[in-house]
């Protein structure tokens, strides 16, 4: 088809459903952000010819845009195409508005009209589309005026008789949510294979859609999404198969866990007059470790790691050995802290850790369960999930000199880290 192609990624929302700080269009998602990801998927299609990214009326997201928008250029090789950004307005529609309004203005700067210029607006939060929906939605238009992504529905369905005085509850997103005791169905059943859930990219020839959008704010014609505008002008869609994986995210249950593994070091001068502690557990032995707090070495290794993982950094930069808050602290407290810390950057789980303690003297392993049992009770996971191990340099550095003890962690760490 000689037709030019671009794609309008609308990303204009706030994302309000996802309840955190970061606009859901800038969650980590897979290598990138949740747009970065879907920009890239239209980009390595190898079949559009310009991309629109449709960012927030106030511009706030400008910037951030453009820097998603050079690292796709530079991440997709062969991709030649145009990546634009142009703001949008209130509402979805208006954000679509503006993004079609940018297409033309590209088609009419190459001397070309709007009837030869496919469109395919997409929801930014749709990272999982693929280069098979992309063709099928522009090879549709050879015999479709417009095309829509969609999926056969796997739940049954029912329509709810929602007649007047009988409000289920006041949560639009989902109505029956809060209620602690749900009401008797009264609906009515749709058969299943009637019903598909409609998805983007949905495609059309330019011309078609700013056309059907005009009609709609002439009459206050207000579509749950492009295909409805279209349809209202009297424009039939046709459906392309999509895909389970181009879900739309909506909720933070949408992001997928991942997992991340963090390493940790820290050493401590053997001293007089100090106590041995490790892993919160006292080892009776003539030195103990020199610190601004207990000098819990293998504690302070697992907290590294864990910090690590999870992208916060390290302990000195949440706990310096210059504040006295901190002096003579008990390490296992710190790790508590830690590990809260680790639950308000996302982690939903603490895989596993594993302890390796470096000292020449004294012998440990008749410690080893209660420091495995210290760990596992302040972190809040089996004690399976927990390895302490001790081993010696066979008299060579400082631990085999004995002026010394070091230790090394490693840990394993799964959620969704939006910080």
């Amino acid at each position: 088809m000689d037709n030019r192609v671009a794609a309008v990624i609308v990303a204009a929302g706030s994302g309000r459903r996802m309840g955190t700080d970061i606009p859901k269009q800038l969650l980590p998602y897979g290598e990138s952000t949740v747009l970065g990801t879907t920009v890239s998927r239209f980009a390595e299609s190898g079949l559009v010819d310009e991309i629109i990214i449709v960012s927030p009326e106030d511009g706030s997201l400008d910037g951030e845009y453009m820097r998603i928008a050079d690292a796709v250029r530079l991440g997709v090789p062969g991709y030649e195409g145009a990546i634009r950004i142009t703001r949008g307005g209130a509402e979805r529609g208006d954000s679509v508005r503006s993004g079609l309004s940018a297409a033309a203005e590209s088609a009419s700067g190459l001397g070309m009209s709007t009837e030869d210029v496919i469109v395919l607006i997409h929801d930014a939060a749709r990272p999982g589309v693929d280069a098979d929906i992309i063709r099928s939605s522009i090879e549709a238009l050879e015999s479709a005026r417009a095309a829509v992504a969609a999926i056969p529905s796997t739940d049954s369905v029912r329509v709810i008789d929602d007649g007047p005085g009988q409000k289920l509850c006041s949560n639009s997103d989902f109505p029956l949510k809060p209620l602690l005791t749900y009401p008797i169905m009264n609906s009515n059943v749709i058969e299943r294979w009637k019903v598909y859930n409609v998805q983007t990219p949905q495609t059309f020839r330019l011309s078609d859609i700013q056309r059907a959008y005009e009609i709609a704010g002439m009459e206050g014609y207000r579509g749950t999404d492009d295909a409805s505008v279209a349809e209202h002008a009297g424009i039939k869609a046709a459906i392309i198969p999509g895909s389970i994986s181009n879900k739309k995210i909506t909720y933070i249950e949408d992001i997928s866990m991942t997992t991340r593994v963090g390493t940790g070091y820290d050493v401590h001068k053997l001293v007089p007059d100090r106590a041995l502690i490790l892993c919160g557990t006292p080892v009776p032995y003539e030195k103990g470790l020199l610190g601004h707090s207990d000098a819990d070495v293998a504690a302070h290794a697992l907290m590294d790691a864990l910090l690590g993982a999870a992208g916060l950094g390290d302990i000195g930069r949440h706990f310096p050995d210059n504040d006295d808050t901190y002096k003579d602290a008990d390490s296992m407290v710190l790790l508590a802290r830690v590990r809260d810390m680790l639950k308000e950057a996302g982690t939903s789980a603490i895989n596993n850790v594993d302890v390796t303690i470096i000292a020449q003297a004294p012998r440990l392993s008749p410690y080893n369960d209660q420091m495995k049992h210290n760990i596992a009770d302040t972190l809040g996971i089996p004690e399976s999930s927990v390895n302490i191990k001790a081993t010696t340099e066979e008299g060579l550095g400082f631990t085999g000199r004995g002026e010394g003890i070091a230790a090394i962690a490693t840990c394993a760490i799964e959620g969704r880290f939006i910080q």
